[in-house]
C-alpha cells in the first residue's frame, strides 16, 4: 500500500489545499489557517510539483479547481471529515453541561444579553459559554454547539433549525429627535448628523449602500461619506446614537429591545427588508446533548415570539 508520507514532501500542504479548495480562495484560506496568502500559494505550488499536476486555475481574484484538483479535493475532504469525526468521538468533553454558542459581537450584545436573565431563570441548569466573534466561524473548527449566523441557507458546516428576518432603517435617540421639532416619520435624514460603522462583513450595510437600496440615490447628502463619527464596532455606533450624537443605521432584530424600551426611535419612512436572515445553526451530524436541546428550544421560541419585519 502506498505511503502518504513517502509520496508527498509536505503533509501540511494537504491541509492548505483542502482549505483553498473549500473556500475557492487562497486569501480566505490564508485567513482561516493564520498564514499569509503567499504561504498558501507556496504550499499549493509545492503540492502541484509533488503531483506533477495543476490543481488550480488562477484568475485575478479567485481560483478554480481543475478536474484533477476537484478529484483530489473530494478525496481529501472525505478523509479530513472522517478524521475530524473520529477526533470528536475520542475527545473527552470538558463539561457536558456547557453549551458553547458562537455569534457576532453585535448579536451577543444586543440580542442575547438582554434575554440572558430569562434563560437563566427558566433553565438554571444550562451553562452557557458565549463566543463573540465578527470573523467567519466554523462549527467544527471552533467546537461550537450552536452558531447564530446572518446569511442564507444552506451552510457548509451545519443545518439551520430556525431563522428570523431583518430590516434596516435609521434610528436616533428621542432627545435628538425632540431637538428637530418634527415627527419621527417626517425627519429628513440627510439634514442630521450620521454615525457610521466600519463593515467587517459584506452583508452589512453602509449609509451609501442603504441609501442606494431604498432609492435615495448615490448623490450628495445621505449617501455621501460625511459622517462626523465613525466606529469599528456596531455596539459603539449604537451607544453613540443612544447618547444623542447622531443617526445610526438600525437593524430591527438587533435593536428590538432598544426600540421597545424607547432608548431609540425609528426615523423616516424608508426601510430595507433584507434577503439574508439570522439562522440558528447546529452541526449536520449527531443529536444535540440535553442542555443544547434546551437552549435550542428556548432560542427557537424567542425567534418565533419576536415580530418579523412586514
Amino acid at each position: 500500500m502506498p505511503s502518504l508520507r513517502r509520496n508527498l514532501s509536505s503533509m501540511s500542504a494537504l491541509a492548505t489545499f483542502e482549505a483553498a479548495a473549500r473556500l475557492s480562495s487562497f486569501t480566505q484560506a490564508a485567513g482561516e489557517l493564520g498564514v499569509t496568502q503567499a504561504a498558501v500559494s507556496r504550499q499549493i505550488k509545492q503540492l502541484e510539483s509533488d503531483l506533477n499536476t495543476v490543481l488550480f486555475r488562477r484568475a485575478h481574484r479567485r481560483v478554480a479547481l481543475t478536474p484533477a484538483g476537484a478529484a483530489l479535493a473530494g478525496t481529501v475532504t472525505a478523509a479530513f471529515d472522517s478524521m475530524a469525526l473520529m477526533i470528536e468521538t475520542l475527545r473527552a468533553p470538558e463539561d457536558r453541561d456547557v453549551v458553547t454558542v458562537g455569534a457576532t459581537l453585535a448579536f451577543s450584545h444586543f440580542w442575547i444579553l438582554p434575554r440572558l436573565a430569562q434563560l437563566r431563570a427558566r433553565h438554571p441548569q444550562v451553562k452557557l459559554r458565549l463566543i463573540s466573534d465578527d470573523g467567519p466561524t466554523d462549527l467544527r473548527r471552533d467546537r461550537l454547539d450552536v452558531a447564530i449566523r446572518f446569511g442564507r441557507a444552506p451552510f457548509a458546516d451545519g443545518r439551520s433549525l430556525a431563522s428570523h428576518a431583518d430590516e434596516v432603517f435609521p434610528v436616533c435617540s428621542p432627545k435628538l429627535l425632540e431637538a428637530t421639532g418634527i415627527p419621527a416619520a417626517e425627519a429628513e435624514i440627510m439634514k442630521l448628523p450620521l454615525i457610521a460603522s466600519d463593515t467587517v462583513n459584506p452583508s452589512w450595510l453602509t449609509w451609501r449602500s442603504w441609501a442606494q437600496a431604498v432609492g435615495l440615490g448615490p448623490g450628495p447628502g445621505i449617501a455621501s461619506d460625511r459622517s462626523p463619527l465613525r466606529f469599528n464596532h456596531y455596539t459603539e455606533t449604537i451607544q453613540a446614537a443612544v447618547n444623542g450624537e447622531g443617526v445610526a443605521l438600525g437593524w430591527s432584530t438587533l435593536l428590538s429591545t432598544h426600540l421597545d424600551e424607547g432608548r431609540l426611535v425609528r426615523l423616516g419612512r424608508d426601510s430595507l427588508r433584507l434577503e439574508d436572515r439570522y439562522h440558528v445553526i447546529v452541526p449536520k451530524t449527531g443529536e444535540p446533548r440535553p442542555p443544547v436541546a434546551i437552549f435550542l428550544d428556548w432560542i427557537g421560541a424567542q425567534f418565533a415570539e419576536t415580530p418579523q419585519p412586514n
